[in-house]
């Protein structure tokens, strides 16, 4: 008995120390959260999927009532993130606050969800946008060969091609250190700053009447712009006045549109530096950075082509109801148009639109694949995939397993339907961050109340009970609220309920198992990994 206690406390972690290195500061923490929240290719189809689903709301106010939701939730990961900053520090304080198997089973239902709607829907999301940048140049420069391959890569088999190819050379990149993958960050910011700049500009100066003139020019064969109101109106659509109470039901998909900079603090904070700093301030100018982004393209689609007609033929595509295009109402299309007749300014506004997301799918894959690390670094998984590449100082069995998971993951997207898949993990991102909350209102209740020293003073000063609870509280009735609107909202109707409910059970179920397996396999080896969570891993 004294060999076996012996034997778990000289092992009970898998070394001394984790291996990883620090190599963001705050500039670059900034940077990568707010690219997790915003990236140019989020604009593709965002904007015409809310406007033709929340008849009445205002996008811009509800950007701006999603960021009272997100704010409390960046508080409760700002604690998380001091508390313990860690590689995957959300799972290592879930499954301490907690118990670790519901600890484990929460993370790999997020973990699950973070790769469907994180690199996995980018990627997918990257070749359509690919797809319809190349419809649109080869429909306005009579390029039929551009427009059959592009058509091709919007197919099943093109979709699955593409997006398998990208998960290889992401995983490849992550693999390949630090360095590289701040150079392709970096990169990936000049451009898009660029893009959007362009893009700002392009739409901006012009209005609806220069834009119907070029409408009617180009598309005049499928649909006239002022056909567009007609052809809306025959198949049921009234416009619905701009109202308070639209605008507020709508919070759910913009919650969700801010939602990135949580995966950021909840996956590598155990690789920044001076995370007292760092991570405030990611938090911040992420979502403040991200909200004005998206506030400032949105105003300037509508200043371009007028809110009434963005609406109606949104409406029309969204509800299936007389769609008159071959093709989506997409930024690309819109921005073709708009910069017809002029060749290298389309080809210079389309192919900086595409670019500039060169880093997306990279930086959710680092993060993602920091839950297996953590993982294996508690022994519930093999220790493996806590190996350190001594030259790179990466995960890179950690990231080989996320590659393998999300090539599996790309085969069901792809021909079961990017739709369900992504409303799917919609539902169970913001179901998770609701229980999440939980564990912050009965963190300052638990053994682990010694670590409220080390959280801003705010949140340790008491009103009745310490403002962190308080905080953690408010948000999970805001979340448990979205996870019910979700559910109900027209995005997400079809499979998309039913998948959500197998996902959860499934991967909950799985991942109790999993720790109870591990638990009993370790004991025969003389190490109770009960241990492990008795104190936070070290750095």
């Amino acid at each position: 008995m004294a060999r076996k206690i012996l034997l778990s406390e000289k092992s009970v972690f898998v070394r001394k120390t984790s291996g990883l290195v620090r190599p963001y500061d705050a500039k670059d923490t900034v940077l990568i959260y707010t690219l997790i929240i915003f990236s140019i290719l989020n604009t593709t189809l965002q904007f015409p999927w809310f406007f033709g689903f929340w008849p009445g709301a205002d996008l811009v106010g509800a950007l701006a009532v999603a960021m009272i939701p997100m704010g409390l939730l960046m508080i409760c990961y700002w604690a998380i993130a001091l508390a313990m900053p860690r590689s995957g520090s959300d799972y290592v304080w879930f499954a301490r606050i907690t118990h670790p198997s519901i600890g484990f089973a929460w993370s790999l239902v997020y973990y699950y969800m973070l790769l469907v709607i994180g690199p996995l829907t980018v990627c997918f999301t990257y070749g359509f946008t690919i797809s319809i940048s190349l419809v649109a140049w080869g429909t306005l420069y009579n390029a039929p060969g551009l427009v059959a391959f592009a058509t091709w890569l919007n197919t099943p088999d093109g979709t699955f091609v593409f997006a398998f190819t990208l998960v290889c050379i992401y995983c490849a990149f992550a693999i390949l250190g630090h360095k590289l993958g701040k150079a392709l960050l970096y990169t990936g910011w000049v451009i898009q700053v660029i893009a959007l700049i362009l893009m700002w500009v392009i739409m901006g100066t012009s209005n609806p009447t220069i834009f119907a003139q070029k409408w009617d020019l180009l598309m005049s064969n499928y649909t006239t712009y002022q056909a567009v109101f007609e052809t809306a109106k025959s198949g049921g659509w009234v416009l619905a006045p701009i109202t308070l109470g639209a605008t507020v039901s709508s919070v759910t998909f913009t919650f969700m549109l801010m939602s990135g900079a949580a995966q950021g603090a909840g996956t590598i904070s155990g690789e920044i530096r001076n995370v007292n700093r760092s991570i405030p301030l990611a938090l911040l100018f992420s979502n403040l950075f991200a909200f004005i982004i998206w506030s400032i393209s949105a105003l300037a689609e509508i200043n371009a082509t007028s809110y009434n007609w963005l609406v109606a033929l949104s409406w029309m595509w969204d509800n299936g109801v007389n769609y008159p295009l071959p093709w989506p109402p997409s930024m690309p299309l819109m921005l073709g148009i708009l910069t017809y007749p002029n060749q290298m300014l389309t080809l210079v506004a389309l192919g900086t639109f595409v670019l500039a997301n060169i880093a997306f799918a990279y930086i959710l894959i680092v993060t993602v694949s920091r839950y297996f690390f953590a993982w294996a670094f508690d022994r519930l998984i093999p220790t493996k995939f806590a190996d350190v590449s001594a030259r790179f100082k990466t995960p890179h069995w950690a990231l080989v397993a996320t590659w393998l998971l999300a090539s599996v993951t790309a085969y069901f997207y792809a021909y079961v339907g990017f739709s369900n898949f992504f409303a799917a993990g919609s539902t169970l991102m913001v179901l998770c961050y609701a229980v999440l909350a939980c564990t912050v209102v009965v963190f300052p209740f638990t053994k682990w109340k010694t670590l409220l020293d080390q959280l801003p003073t705010f949140m340790r000063k008491r009103i009745g009970i310490p403002v962190i609870s308080w905080v953690g509280l408010v948000t999970a009735i805001f979340l448990f609220y979205a996870a019910y609107a979700v559910t109900v909202n027209p995005l997400l109707t079809g499979t998309a309920a039913p998948l959500t409910a197998y996902l959860f059970g499934s991967i909950f179920i799985l991942g109790i198992v999993i720790y109870f397996a591990s638990k009993a396999y370790h004991a025969s080896k003389g190490i109770d990994i009960g241990l492990i969570f008795k104190e936070v891993p070290p750095t």
